[in-house]
């Protein structure tokens, strides 16, 4: 009788989850935020009512992902996203790089095939990355299924939505209009004519940027005015005004920026029927505007936490907008970033009273290297250049002196080290051979280090210094924590809230959404599913 029983319920489970098999969402959102960091959440959350607030309190947190490299730029941060490899596999190690061959600085999207479609756009393609991302392994076995990338900026776009989506389209902040090359189309569909008709810029962009919440609401990030931050017409402080004849521009460093970015995700998904088809889809979108924000006035200044604000306010109506159209719980919605920020060196030592400082490369590091240069070219006895600005060395030379490259490369080395700021260095055989003896941030490194692009040597510059050629603003680029961490959440389709403290990575993202579509993924990969996004 027993035996009978347990057979009954097991045929019941077996014709029950045949008959209602698990699904998958009709459409995945991913919505990278250009140098958004986690602290972010922490420190605005109580302020936050919209779509930022839904993600961290709905979602699967991730509250320890990082990139796990070094060359935490926009490029690789993007690419590493859609991927799922890290730089040294995708081949976007850098947002630039020097080709040798050519003596020319080679942009990450740069494609002279890629022409302008209709007039506009043109000069860009994925024609650099050597591996392809989770689009395209949806198209390769789903081919009616779409994929549509969106941003500010073209190489988010185009990184994110890989070798082959339906459309990748970035802003033009000479004419205000979302465009796009030859490479994805030879017509603009109607959707997105419609959208550049309507002169969103013209429309929308009030006069100033103002506080959108009491003035007392900001004072947790200290001054307004404060040395280092950008100047906007007269002072660094609200309000900002916006210039007729630069207003297309002044977008792209305010929250209208990110808010016309989702406004034409909703044409997107509109015109596509993204989502409302019987297949999933994908929607990448990048919000590029908190990056130039961020490099302007810094991660704790009262710009940012009012673009925060009011990009929360936008994001809540985007969410809303998706889920009404393709259904709440058809939507599976992926935030993270392409990299951290380093906080600006004045706010450290000012504010926080803690050390910190700008490193200006032009007066401080360039003299220095070419008294190396210099003091090298006397030992050597030549008058042939040995260390290039590039990261390159003469070898040549090195050989003609009858001098191994190991002890060209250790006299480099020295001399690079006894320059203030510069706390290591490593050359093209530490990085490509992983039997190097380990020492700190060279694992960052080698995961940053495509060969065929890269340098004979890399710098890893101090701890909290900023190295630029500015006096003011700030960046990232480092294998510091502060460039590495970056928010990580899950939400839709069914899933339950939870906090995951574990180390996890970006490059986990791809692999992870390939599972939940039940895609192979090639073994470019580098990451790992995450276990936790499980409905």
């Amino acid at each position: 009788m027993r035996q009978k029983f347990i057979l009954t319920i097991f045929f019941i489970l077996f014709f029950v989850d045949a008959a209602f098999p698990q699904q998958k969402p009709r459409l995945i959102v991913l919505i990278s935020i250009d140098q958004m960091i986690p602290e972010y959440f922490e420190r605005y959350d109580h302020q936050f009512t919209g779509g930022l607030k839904r993600l961290y309190t709905e979602g699967v947190v991730f509250t320890n992902a990082t990139l796990n490299y070094a060359s935490t730029e926009t490029g690789p941060g993007h690419a590493s996203l859609s991927t799922g490899s890290y730089p040294a596999t995708s081949g976007i190690h850098a947002n630039e790089w020097f080709d040798q061959k050519t003596r020319k600085q080679i942009y990450c999207t740069a494609d002279t095939l890629a022409k302008a479609v209709e007039g506009e756009g043109g000069g860009s393609s994925p024609k650099n990355l050597v591996v392809t991302a989770f689009g395209d392994w949806l198209k390769a076995e789903s081919p009616v299924s779409k994929v549509v990338s969106v941003a500010s900026k073209d190489r988010a776009a185009i990184l994110m939505g890989g070798k082959r989506p339906n459309h990748a389209f970035w802003y033009d902040r000479k004419t205000g209009h979302m465009v796009t090359s030859t490479y994805y189309t030879q017509t603009i569909p109607d959707w997105a004519k419609k959208f550049n008709d309507g002169n969103w810029v013209e429309k929308n962009l009030p006069g100033s940027w103002w506080k959108l919440r009491p003035v007392g609401d900001y004072e947790m990030n200290g001054p307004d005015e404060l040395q280092g931050e950008m100047i906007w017409g007269m002072s660094s402080s609200f309000p900002h005004q916006f210039a007729i004849e630069k207003r297309n521009e002044q977008t792209l460093t305010s929250p209208w920026g990110d808010m016309l970015t989702m406004d034409f995700a909703k044409a997107a998904i509109e015109g596509e029927k993204l989502g409302q088809r019987a297949m999933t889809d994908i929607l990448c979108v990048g919000l590029s505007c908190t990056d130039y924000v961020g490099h302007s006035f810094g991660p704790n200044s009262h710009e940012i936490h009012d673009h925060l604000l009011r990009v929360d306010q936008a994001l809540g109506a985007f969410i809303d907008h998706v889920e009404k159209i393709v259904g709440n719980g058809n939507v599976l919605f992926v935030l993270s970033s392409d990299h951290g920020v380093m906080p600006l060196p004045e706010y450290t030592s000012k504010v926080k009273k803690e050390s910190a400082r700008r490193l200006l490369v032009d007066s401080m590091i360039v003299p220095k290297v070419a008294e190396l240069e210099q003091q090298l070219q006397k030992e050597m006895k030549t008058s042939e250049w040995l260390v290039s600005r590039n990261g390159f060395l003469n070898y040549g030379v090195a050989k003609k002196s009858k001098m191994s490259e190991t002890a060209f490369e250790q006299k480099v080395r020295n001399g690079l080290l006894n320059i203030d700021g510069i706390a290591d260095v490593f050359f093209k055989r530490e990085l490509v051979d992983k039997k190097t003896k380990q020492r700190p941030y060279l694992g960052h490194f080698q995961r940053s280090y495509y060969a065929p692009r890269g340098e004979d040597f890399q710098v890893l510059f101090c701890e909290n210094c900023l190295p630029t050629t500015r006096p003011t603003g700030t960046s990232h680029g480092s294998a510091y924590r502060y460039d590495n961490h970056i928010p990580l959440i899950v939400m839709g389709w069914g899933l339950q809230a939870s906090r995951v403290t574990r180390e996890v990575h970006s490059v986990d993202v791809a692999p992870t959404l390939a599972r939940i579509l039940g895609l192979t993924y090639p073994k470019t990969v580098d990451g790992s599913p995450l276990n936790e996004v499980r409905r």
